[in-house]
């Protein structure tokens, strides 16, 4: 089992999220950064449960990546252009979550 996320974790993701918002992320509202943080967490937690133990950062921020996605958007097929936006707030949140 993954050891839960402390507070400072949390609290350096959701200043990423909001950092993310202010420069403009289309994907990040500031009504969606409690609910993008809840989900992020727990797919990023769930990752070994779901896949190989042994994945690198990468490819467990190309999880996270997925999920975001699938979860924020109503038809992941038409996301298009999206999907970059949903890679890069993957990768800073995995930045602040692999230092756990």
């Amino acid at each position: 089992m993954t050891a839960a996320l402390d507070q400072a974790v949390l609290d350096a993701a959701r200043a990423a999220l909001v950092e993310l918002c202010e420069s403009g992320s289309p994907v990040v509202r500031p009504e969606t950064v409690d609910e993008t943080l809840a989900v992020a967490v727990r797919r990023w937690q769930s990752f070994h449960r779901r896949n190989d133990r042994s994945a690198d950062v990468n490819t467990r921020t190309n999880d996270l990546a997925k999920g975001l996605l699938n979860t924020f958007e109503p038809d992941p097929t038409l996301a298009g252009p999206l999907k970059a936006d949903y890679h890069h707030l993957a990768a800073t949140l995995a930045n602040v979550f692999a230092t756990a």
